[in-house]
């Protein structure tokens, strides 16, 4: 069976998008095929204490590049097995304030009236709650599995989604197809499956990037304050919370796993810049 054919105007964008971006592309595939890989490629288990009688914190050497941490563990493993944590719980928080955003952003726009006020209403409660203040709340109730993390992340990030999808979907009503389809009586969700998801996929690819972007440095901060993945788990923040606060002593336990998250973050975010231009242009 031949896969279906991506459609027009997202092949535009998408063509627009990857115009010159190609260093942040090629960084954003290395993360990626790190996270993937982490496991094939990382020397050492991530949880093997290399000298468990010792348990002596190593910088960088030859033995190993990013050094160890002060459980004797190989800090370069940790980072490659906790791209895929990391990335993991970023994806599926991703994939659920997209599919909660696209709900109620859409829903609003086809509805209109006193639903589309109501929706938006309750969209702006929820920004005007601190993100951050709420997931501490919910984390501080008790130990989170990587999944509920990730479902949490994403239940409390689709209001950007949510807006931009009613705007676009707005525009799209507008248009002389949409306005024939629903002067011909086609049902709300065929007239939303078969004809404004396409028009809405460079929007979704935009806000999906945002996101991402948002949810990495989110697990990583919730992890660093213990209220996340949980050692002896390894993701980016609760490697650097390792270093005990001994920041210039460690300094390696912080320098590796901070890096890796600023590089992926550009990277999601220069994507998400040309994709959102991209969609302007098309316009």
């Amino acid at each position: 069976m031949m896969p279906p054919a991506m459609p027009p105007a997202m092949r535009q964008v998408m063509r627009h998008a990857l115009d010159g971006t190609a260093p942040a592309a090629l960084l954003f595939v290395a993360v990626l095929v790190l996270a993937i890989a982490g496991p094939w490629l990382a020397p050492y288990a991530p949880y093997l204490q290399l000298d468990a009688e010792r348990l002596a914190a190593l910088p960088p050497s030859m033995a190993h590049p990013f050094g160890t941490d002060t459980f004797s563990r190989d800090v370069l493993s940790r980072v490659l097995h906790g791209a895929r944590l990391s990335l993991g719980i970023a994806a599926v928080a991703v994939a659920v304030a997209l599919s909660l955003g696209t709900l109620i952003g859409a829903t609003a726009a086809l509805i209109g009236g006193i639903v589309d006020a109501v929706l938006m209403r309750l969209t702006d409660a929820a920004l005007a709650f601190p993100r951050i203040l709420v997931l501490l709340l919910v984390a501080t109730g008790g130990p989170l599995t990587a999944p509920m993390f990730a479902l949490l992340i994403g239940a409390t990030g689709w209001m950007l989604t949510a807006r931009l999808v009613r705007q676009e979907t707005r525009r799209l009503l507008a248009t002389e197809h949409l306005r024939g389809a629903r002067v011909l009586g086609v049902p709300r969700l065929r007239l939303l499956h078969r004809h404004l998801l396409p028009g809405l996929l460079p929007t979704l690819a935009a806000a999906g990037t945002i996101a991402f972007a948002a949810a990495i440095p989110l697990e990583a901060a919730l992890s660093f304050l213990g209220l996340g993945v949980r050692p002896p788990e390894a993701s980016w923040g609760n490697i650097i919370t390792g270093a005990d606060g001994r920041v210039m002593r460690h300094w390696w336990m912080v320098l590796f796993p901070t890096l890796a998250i600023v590089l992926t973050v550009l990277a999601a975010n220069f994507a998400a810049e040309r994709l959102a231009a991209a969609r302007r242009r098309r316009r």
